[in-house]
């Protein structure tokens, strides 16, 4: 059985400010955060959506936790 995994652990901070690109290949895209060194986010379309989502989720938590306080 495949097991997912993370190729290996790591941060970024984003600002409203940071630089974002990305370039689209074949099989999976590229997105680059931030100068050099750019912290880069490798995945699948399919993956991709799956960060999306999730980041989506995460936003909202966040937004209905403030709106609590």
């Amino acid at each position: 059985m495949f097991k997912p995994r993370a190729e290996m652990q790591s941060w970024v901070g984003i600002q409203e400010e940071t630089k974002i690109e990305w370039t689209v290949h074949p099989h999976e895209i590229v997105i680059a955060i931030g100068n050099l060194p750019e912290f880069e986010i490798v995945g699948t379309p399919a993956a991709l959506r799956h960060l999306l989502a999730k980041s989506t989720e995460a936003l909202q938590e966040f937004e209905n936790a403030q709106a609590g306080q």
